[in-house]
């Protein structure tokens, strides 16, 4: 089914437009140098042969982005789990809102696992504000990812609100493809994943029905990723720092394509990804609202509940809120045999490299591990 030309702005590549696109990649350098980064065995003459077998977004994705990921996955994750197949159909589609943990890998995992389970692939919501370059773009567009405008006027983010609303609902009720996004813009940096207002209202404006009705057709599906360890948390830690003492924060140049390659490159230990139920009968309470902003904050509340309770705790989570909380225990179950000892002694080694020598610092660093066990055991006693 073909897209509107109103979301043309938006939406990623056609299969009609991939020739064109394969012929620019065909002529950047920049393009070879990231392949053989990935892939050391993959010469100039293998990836300009590749390439120029593709002539759809399914090739692309199966050639290229598939086997790239898959690769950078196997070098940094020590181990991939999964949970929740059992909770979706393959002929069906779904709004998966995700917490945001890393700018690219968040998704991409999800992509991965759903296709190797043969689901198929799922179209992404990413910043343009990460379309640092025509060729950024053109891969992002050839791996099924649709822009979400950032920094513009308010009347540009009403406008585009509008339109980003009218897309999503199309691609998973007329073209019936699935849709990830994150629970929130930007990535969660202190391990408080809540669910932004701002994103259930963009969903729910172009809707003339009932506010429960509007939702149960975008079927949420909330899903849950955690990382043993985060290759960017001490680069995280300066904004925390501005955020909480209301200071303006300036990213340096170049900070999120750092942060990109940062969280690809880096060791994640383990990480499991876990998909809960379609959020449906759980709607149904929000009639007990008539005002629609308390809708929207009780709707936040059911999927945060949700991400909150399939999150995976680590060893690194359970020991960073113990110590935050001084109720360490050498040989407590939960470290996994992990001496507490050492894993400061290491959490002191990284922060001495990035040039954080505070204590302030080393809280925030404990605060990013800490605080989904914190979410874990709210959810748990209320």
């Amino acid at each position: 089914m073909g897209y509107k030309k109103e979301f043309d702005e938006i939406r990623p590549y056609h299969d009609k437009e991939v020739p064109m696109v394969i012929e620019r990649l065909k002529s950047e350098p920049a393009f070879y140098t990231m392949m053989n980064f990935v892939h050391p065995d993959w010469n100039a003459e293998r990836v300009n042969e590749l390439i120029s077998s593709i002539s759809s977004i399914q090739e692309f994705q199966s050639k290229v982005a598939y086997p790239t990921m898959k690769q950078l996955i196997e070098k940094t994750v020590r181990n991939l789990t999964i949970s929740g197949l059992e909770h979706i159909d393959k002929g069906e589609s779904y709004l998966f809102i995700s917490n945001h943990r890393d700018i690219i890998l968040d998704s991409a995992i999800l992509n991965i696992v759903l296709f190797e389970a043969g689901h198929g692939t799922i179209q992404t919501a990413i910043g343009n504000n990460l379309l640092s370059s025509d060729l950024i773009t053109d891969l992002t567009k050839l791996n099924k990812n649709f822009v979400v405008k950032r920094n513009t006027t308010a009347r540009e983010f009403y406008e585009n609100s509008i339109l980003l609303s009218s897309y999503i609902n199309y691609t998973i009720n007329e073209a019936k493809e699935s849709i990830w996004i994150a629970q929130r813009e930007g990535r969660t940096k202190d391990g408080l994943d809540k669910t932004q207002p701002g994103l259930l209202k963009m969903l729910s404006i172009n809707c003339e029905k009932p506010f429960e009705e509007c939702f149960k057709e975008l079927k949420i599906t909330p899903v849950a990723i955690s990382y043993e360890h985060d290759p960017c948390d001490v680069l995280k830690i300066p904004e925390l720092k501005a955020i909480s003492r209301d200071d303006k924060y300036q990213k340096a140049k170049d900070e999120d394509f750092n942060s990109i390659i940062t969280g690809l490159t880096g060791s994640k230990g383990r990480v499991h990804i876990s998909i809960g139920e379609p959020i449906e009968s759980e709607l149904d309470q929000l009639v007990e609202y008539s005002n629609t902003n308390d809708k929207i904050k009780a709707l936040g509340d059911i999927i945060d509940s949700h991400i909150y309770q399939e999150y995976k705790l680590w060893p690194s989570n359970h020991l960073a809120y113990d110590i935050l909380e001084n109720q360490v225990e050498t040989g407590k179950e939960t470290y996994e045999g992990i001496d507490p000892t050492v894993f400061q002694e290491e959490l002191s080694a990284r922060l001495k490299r990035a040039g954080l020598n505070s204590e302030e610092d080393r809280n925030w660093l404990l605060k990013m591990y800490a605080n989904p066990v914190k979410n874990h055991l709210n959810e748990v006693s209320t």
